[in-house]
Formats: structure tokens, C-alpha cells, sequence
């Protein structure tokens, strides 16, 4: 995308776009002054991995990365697809080194996610927007292809003003790149690069295996290129790791055994965290479950919450009907596509929306850190990017939700510091435990849902031209 689209031609989108990119700005620089502050996270605690040891001792014997080798003894607790991406900082010879080679790498790595949601998101509809009868009326009028020429930059502050996005950068979490990783095998599938679209998919789901869930959407329109591709770039991602680290010095075998017990009738005994005391008496459901522990954010997690103050209310019945009721609707939507002519905007859409739905059930549903939501930015955009650019009923209500979706995800905007000293307590854990990102979370499905039965109710026709 050249700097002539990002950059607005008229006077009123100009203005718009420079105050988004003060934002983004602002943001990022806040990012980067909290990084240098505070610079370990869950990522310092997964390495350096025992590959350390046999090429560079100076890191392995570090001051600085002696807590975490207490912690994992030399062993890779994520998948090979991180170990092998940041296989260069091994030569590095402290986790001080690490941590600001990082801090310097992964605001490129975000704003490339943000270039290429952009792209993806604007397509072809300047190109071909008013073909075609019925899709004229989700195009840009005539005359308004500037409405929205503010987008990219609005995109770009909507991203790095989003807190997920923040703690991953401060955190130097993998994540940022599983979130550029994300965007391009959505793009991908949104342009029918079927075979690369299930490759992306691999290397995304040996990182964190929640991923796998996007498999149904291959599956679910018999995608065959891609369900191979994804099963060849898992051989070779797996021969890869095997050469340069070696496979046994991977918990994947803990780590089937963790996802089994978060999946198996999701609680049933221990899993992640000792049965405690005030749980004890709990369903196996909320057994792990305790008011102000960490960074939870999962659904799951703050249903027990909800259940902890309503003890009425059965967070486990809940979450069934929730996951149901979103499985049913999603695969519904997915069928009636699937039997229906597709043209190259229904394909886009179909894909954009559907990876979203999935990906918010992977990451948020069972187990989810609240940085891992920094994926909800792929569904917050497209859906403002459609609100925005496109003419249709209720978008002033829809746009109105949208912005509660994105507060209430967002920590609620001001920073917890302030609300602290408002407060007076930790505003940061009240956030967490008032059940507003529960919210949020249900708020943002519940659009993206929307959204994606009316594309299946008006498939094809009338996206030919969108």
C-alpha cells in the first residue's frame, strides 16, 4: 500500500488522520517508556531453552536468566514456531540484550500487522465498488471514497491504543508476531490462497495450539489444499525443531495433557492451578477459580466469577449455552455459504469473519492471559472498517456498540494508575473481576455474529460489488 493511499486528499480527512497518528504515536511511545521499565513476562519465563547452553554459554549462564531457567530447567514450553523464529537471539548474551533487541523489533512487527489488516480490510471496493446493482448499496456512495480516507490511520490508533496490544509489546510476548501471523493466513484465505492460508495456520498453531480451531473453517468448506498444506508445514515446522533443538526437549506432551484437562468437560480436577481452599467446594467447572488471580481474562474464568457473586447462576450451564449457541450459528452461516455460488467479496468477507469468530472462541473461551486478546484487533477493525465505509441500517446504533466493545476490552481507556488513585485500589484486578471484559468480550462476538449470518442471508449477489 503506497504512503498516497494511507495519507488522505482532502482537508477533513487530513486533520482526522494526523490526530490518529498523534494517538498511535502517543501510544507506542507510552509502549516503549513502560518496556525499558518493566521487561519481564510470561516470553522471559520460556527461555532461553537448552540450545543456549550448547551455543552460546554466556546467555545460559547469565545473572539475568537464572529465574527462568529455575522455572523451565532448560525445556521449550511453547511450540517450535517461537524457538525457531527468534532463533537468533541465542547469540545475544543476556536476557537484558533479548529484551531490547525486542523492544525494538516488535513495534515494526505491529505496525506491519497493521499495514497488511488495512490492505486486506480496503480490497477492491475502490477499484469495483459500483458494480453491480445489488452490492452499489454496500459499496461507498459516489463521491464519498474519501468518507473514509482517514482509515488506516484510525486503524493504526485503534490498535496500538489497545492494551493487549500494550502488555505484548511491554512483555516482549510472542504474541505480536502470532498476531502478524494471524492477519496474513487470513488474508490469504480472504484472497483463496488456499495452500498458504492452511501453512500460515501451521506455523500459528505450533506456537499456541488454539489455532487448530481455524481448521473448521478449511474443513468446513472442503479446503482440501489448505488442510494439506497445513499438515506439510507441520512435518516440516517439526523436522525443523528436531534438527536445531531436538523434540524431546519440548513439554508437548505436558502441554496435550494441560489442553486435555482444560478441555475435558472444561475443569474436571486439576489443570493449570492447585485446587484451593475457597474452590474446593466448587464445581469441577470453577474449581481452579479465584477472585483477583493474575491476568485471567477467558470467558470461562469470569463466568465463575459471575456464579462466585450469583451462586444461583450455574457458570458452567452458561458457558454451554454460550459455546452452543455460537457453534451453531457459525456453522449454519458456513454451510449456507458453502452451498452457494461465492464471488470474490463473499470469499473475502466470509473468511474475515469467520476467522474472527474462531479466533475469539480459541483464545478467549477456555484459557486466556488478557494480553492474548491482542487477536480481537482483527474483528475490531473489520467490523469498524464495515460500519464506516458501508451504508446500511442502524449504523450509527452499531457503531455506538462497537465503541462499548472496544471500552470495555480496553481496561476501560484511562489508565489504571488513575483509576487507582480513584479508586483507591487496584483498579487493574476491580477490571478484571467486575466482569466488563466478559462483556466486552460477549458484545464483540455477538457483532462479529451478526454481521456474519446477514452475509450468509444476502450471499452472493449482494457482496459482488462490495
Amino acid at each position: 500500500m503506497s504512503v498516497a493511499t494511507w495519507w488522505p486528499k482532502d482537508g477533513r480527512g487530513r486533520v482526522i488522520a494526523a490526530l490518529c497518528l498523534a494517538i498511535a504515536a502517543v501510544y507506542l511511545a507510552k509502549g516503549i517508556v513502560r518496556g525499558l521499565e518493566h521487561t519481564q513476562g510470561d516470553f522471559y519465563f520460556t527461555m532461553p531453552g537448552e540450545y543456549a547452553q550448547r551455543l552460546n554459554p554466556a546467555l545460559w549462564n547469565s545473572p539475568d536468566m537464572q529465574v527462568a531457567l529455575k522455572y523451565n530447567h532448560g525445556l521449550y514450553y511453547y511450540g517450535p514456531s517461537q524457538y525457531l523464529t527468534l532463533f537468533p537471539v541465542v547469540f545475544l548474551n543476556s536476557y537484558e540484550q533479548i529484551s531490547t533487541a525486542l523492544l525494538l523489533l516488535y513495534p515494526l512487527v505491529l505496525a506491519a500487522a497493521c499495514a497488511l489488516l488495512v490492505k486486506m480490510l480496503g480490497g477492491r471496493e475502490r477499484q469495483e465498488g459500483r458494480e453491480g446493482q445489488v452490492g452499489a448499496e454496500l459499496a461507498p456512495p459516489d463521491g464519498q471514497v474519501g468518507h473514509a480516507s482517514w482509515m488506516p490511520a484510525a486503524i493504526l490508533a485503534m490498535a496500538f491504543a489497545f492494551l493487549p496490544l500494550t502488555q505484548s509489546l511491554v512483555q516482549r510476548e510472542f504474541e505480536a508476531v502470532a498476531f502478524l501471523a494471524l492477519i496474513a493466513a487470513c488474508a490469504l484465505m480472504a484472497r483463496g490462497h488456499d495452500a498458504a492460508g492452511g501453512a500460515a495456520v501451521a506455523y500459528l498453531a505450533w506456537f499456541k495450539y488454539w489455532p487448530i480451531v481455524l481448521l473448521a473453517s478449511f474443513a468446513l468448506h472442503r479446503r482440501v489444499k489448505g488442510l494439506v498444506a497445513f499438515a506439510g508445514a507441520s512435518a516440516a515446522l517439526f523436522l525443523a525443531a528436531q534438527l536445531v533443538f531436538g523434540l524431546d526437549h519440548f513439554i508437548i506432551g505436558r502441554t496435550v495433557s494441560i489442553v486435555g484437562g482444560l478441555v475435558r468437560p472444561l475443569g474436571g480436577g486439576e489443570v493449570l492451578y492447585p485446587v484451593i481452599a475457597r474452590g474446593a467446594l466448587k464445581s469441577d467447572f470453577c474449581r481452579q477459580w479465584l477472585d483477583g488471580r493474575g491476568t485471567e481474562a477467558d470467558v470461562r474464568w469470569a463466568l465463575c466469577g459471575v456464579e462466585d457473586r450469583w451462586p444461583w447462576l450455574s457458570a458452567k450451564a452458561a458457558f454451554g449455552v454460550l459455546a452452543a449457541a455460537a457453534g451453531a450459528i457459525f456453522t449454519w452461516g458456513a454451510v449456507m455459504l458453502e452451498r452457494r455460488r461465492a464471488d470474490t467479496e463473499t470469499v473475502k468477507w466470509a473468511a474475515i469473519w469467520e476467522f474472527s469468530i474462531l479466533t475469539m472462541a480459541g483464545v478467549a473461551f477456555v484459557h486466556a492471559h488478557y494480553y492474548y486478546y491482542i487477536v480481537f484487533l482483527l474483528p475490531l477493525a473489520a467490523l469498524f472498517h464495515w460500519y464506516v465505509t458501508r451504508p446500511q441500517a442502524g449504523r450509527a446504533f452499531k457503531i455506538a456498540l462497537w465503541a462499548v466493545s472496544y471500552v470495555l476490552l480496553n481496561a476501560l481507556i484511562v489508565p489504571t494508575s488513575w483509576l487507582s488513585a480513584l479508586l483507591r485500589r487496584d483498579a487493574w484486578q476491580a477490571y478484571l473481576d467486575s466482569g466488563l471484559c466478559l462483556l466486552g468480550t460477549l458484545l464483540l462476538l455477538g457483532l462479529v455474529l451478526w454481521e456474519f449470518v446477514q452475509l450468509a442471508r444476502r450471499a452472493p449477489a449482494a457482496l459482488a460489488a462490495a
